[in-house]
């Protein structure tokens, strides 16, 4: 019977982690539950995932899931083009991660996505090796592979860790390939090296750097390899976080990300340079949370071939958590409000394989979040957006949209 307890417990193990396993099996040697001879011979017949390397110490499985559903109607008021109705279900996010600890350090991290976001990046999420470094003055971590450069603070949040459903139109136009008139590379998920550090001596203060390739996603479902006429972007932010005791605790967090592309935008096979600002800060209070951030971005021949185009964006998110019964969760109001002057670049709206581009944008979002337990979420949002100063103005010069979106997310 001790043999067939110690056998379920160990194969539960495993699925978690070799390293604990073992350790476990170590324990009950010791305490007389096991001998020797009994583990060797479980160690033999359960069913694990035996690392490659011998020196691994963990190997963690994690994940999620969303499924979406969005309508959306955008009405032309003023121009003679118009876009149909979109309504439908699709799964947004289906992520499945690995994380190895092998020792001295050293993490390998594998996170891929077969959702309807995945595809326009060969299904890959976060792909990196990892190496924890604190030498003297030096203290952070070094990452090489394909993760999101450290550019717009809605964009750099998990997406399963979102407040509003959806990512918002400043958001996306300042970090996303393809959400502009033209291509612009500048602040999405690419490939290159990056450090995430934090300075030894005064508690709070962080900073991050980057060298990356200059192809990022939402250009095509290869971003993870080199294009022959691509360049290099490099990336550097700072910041400060701390905690103050106010009759209760107040997080606060503000910084700036900064970065240059020198063949960031591309217009008729042309390319030219973009480098950008990123201001933000973040408050928490109890329950209450509060985040806002600016963008501004110098696009060199953005708004003609001889002129540059300055754009700018914000946004502002506001939530508050009400705890509910135990059995209830938590419920979660979210406003954000976003505005985007995009100076000739153009913020695209999309249905029916047809796209249209401001120049001005302003939405408002209005949300609720319903978490039942950690794992599960449920929200329902409505966005109107105000599109104004259509490039086209002929065939859509003003634009009104009214978009609904539920969600469903489950994380383990």
């Amino acid at each position: 019977m001790k043999k067939f307890i110690a056998g379920i417990l160990t194969t539960a193990c495993v699925l978690t982690s070799y390293a604990q396993d073992k350790a476990l099996l170590e324990t009950l040697v010791k305490k007389g539950m096991l001998t020797q001879q009994e583990a060797t011979q479980i160690a033999k017949e359960s069913v694990a995932v035996t690392p490659q390397a011998k020196t691994t110490k963990s190997i963690k499985v994690f994940g999620g899931m969303q499924g979406w559903f969005k309508w959306a109607d955008h009405d032309i008021s003023k121009g003679t083009a118009s876009l149909d109705e979109i309504s439908g279900f699709e799964l947004k996010y289906v992520k499945l991660g690995l994380e190895a600890n092998v020792g001295h350090g050293w993490t390998a991290i594998l996170i891929m996505d077969f959702g309807s976001e995945g595809d326009r990046r060969n299904y890959l999420d976060k792909v990196v090796i990892s190496k924890d470094v604190d030498v003297n003055y030096i203290n952070g971590t070094m990452e090489i592979g394909l993760r999101k450069s450290n550019m717009g603070i809605e964009q750099i949040t998990d997406d399963f860790g979102l407040l509003a459903i959806d990512r918002s139109i400043a958001t996306n136009v300042f970090t996303h390939a393809g959400n502009t008139q033209d291509i612009k590379c500048f602040g999405g998920r690419t490939v290159g090296i990056f450090w995430d550090g934090k300075v030894p001596h005064v508690e709070g203060l962080y900073y991050n750097a980057a060298i990356t390739s200059e192809i990022t996603e939402g250009t095509s479902g290869v971003i993870n390899n080199i294009n022959a006429n691509s360049g290099l972007s490099y990336y550097f932010g700072f910041g400060y976080e701390n905690i103050v005791d106010m009759r209760g605790e107040i997080k606060y967090d503000f910084g700036v990300n900064m970065g240059y592309a020198s063949k960031g935008f591309e217009r008729n096979n042309d390319k030219s340079e973009v480098w950008g600002v990123n201001p933000y800060a973040k408050l928490k209070y109890g329950n209450f949370s509060l985040m806002g951030e600016m963008f501004y971005q110098n696009v060199e021949y953005g708004k003609t071939i001889n002129s540059a185009s300055n754009a700018f964006g914000a946004n502002v998110i506001i939530a508050y958590k009400v705890d509910m019964s135990n059995s209830m969760g938590q419920i979660e109001p979210v406003v954000r409000f976003s505005y985007v002057s995009a100076d000739g670049l153009g913020a695209a709206v999309t249905a029916d394989n047809r796209t249209y581009y401001f120049d001005e944008v302003k939405t408002i979002y209005l949300g609720l979040n319903w978490y039942t337990t950690e794992a599960i979420k449920t929200s329902i949002g409505y966005e109107y957006g105000w599109y104004k100063n259509g490039l086209i103005p002929t065939q859509a010069s003003k634009l009104d949209s009214n978009m609904f979106l539920a969600q469903l997310q489950v994380i383990f």
